[in-house]
């Protein structure tokens, strides 16, 4: 089953169809960007380390994320039981978890949103943007990109 799209931009390629498989779903959407539900995660360089979620209900809304464990080895989000319900996890290994990125290019340095992670059912596809409320984790944790 595809979906079919609007042409959307993706490098300079231009994609008609995206396969359901690939369909990340956010039935109560994003926090800020009410109304779109359905996104695509998008390779940026090729390399895994940053990817695009790329909304197929707005092809001009997009915005960078990546794994935190490539730069926070640490990193321990705790998904408390109702989110755990609501994405029908029954396991870690059943989620998908990536975090916002935000480029400052003025000061050449980018951040990760520690503290607001996207957390997807990796078998149904479906998500949220949690708030991992208190927890110490920063909205804007500096990267040290010698680190990915």
């Amino acid at each position: 089953m595809t979906y079919p799209e609007r042409p959307t931009r993706v490098r300079e390629q231009q994609v008609s169809e995206v396969s359901a498989d690939r369909v990340l779903e956010f039935p109560d959407g994003i926090p800020g960007f009410p109304g779109y539900e359905r996104f695509v995660l998008v390779e940026e360089l090729g390399d895994g380390v940053f990817q695009r979620l790329q909304s197929l209900d707005d092809p001009d809304l997009a915005m960078y994320v990546c794994s935190p464990w490539l730069f926070f080895p640490d990193y321990a989000p705790e998904v408390g039981p109702a989110e755990q319900e609501d994405l029908a996890l029954q396991r870690a290994e059943d989620a998908l978890v990536f975090c916002p990125v935000t480029i400052d290019p003025a000061a050449m340095r980018i951040y990760v949103n520690l503290l607001g992670p996207f957390v997807v059912n990796a078998e149904t596809r479906r998500g949220r943007q949690l708030v991992l409320a208190g927890s110490d984790y920063p909205t804007r944790a500096p990267v040290d990109l010698t680190s990915a």
